[in-house]
């Protein structure tokens, strides 16, 4: 049997679809038809801090060059900076917690990673039979 990853849910109430790139919270009571679906260079990065600062530190080069660069788009650190801010909006309006997206500033190393305790992965199961004998 495989899986296929279909999207993450981040804290109680927010699920993102990886598929419509839509990010909702589906607790009706406290954030009622709150839902974003995400332009695709904020679902990219999105993606890559899902899978790469999760636990680590994604670094300003990594996600430029990752996010940006290889689908042809000039990248810049205000840029970065620019859609970061504006993904954590997104998260806040719909009930994560602020700080569920930290900047991290060391020696030598500018970069983000995430509060991996609120992210929990989906799965699709599916059959590996790709043809039904008959």
């Amino acid at each position: 049997m495989g899986r296929e990853l279909i999207g993450y849910y981040i804290g109680n109430n927010v699920q993102l679809e990886i598929a419509h790139r839509k990010i909702s919270n589906f607790d009706s009571k406290s954030h009622p038809g709150n839902s974003f679906i995400l332009r695709e260079t904020m679902m990219r990065l999105f993606l890559y801090l899902l899978e790469y600062g999760n636990e680590k530190i994604a670094t300003n080069e990594q996600i430029l060059y990752h996010v940006w660069d290889l689908h042809g788009l000039k990248s810049s650190n205000q840029r970065l900076w620019q859609v970061i801010q504006a993904l954590k909006l997104r998260l806040v309006a719909l009930g994560v917690q602020h700080d569920f997206i930290m900047r991290i500033e060391t020696f030598g190393v500018k970069g983000y990673t995430l509060k991996s305790e609120l992210i929990r992965p989906f799965y699709f199961y599916h059959d590996n039979c790709s043809q039904i004998e008959r």
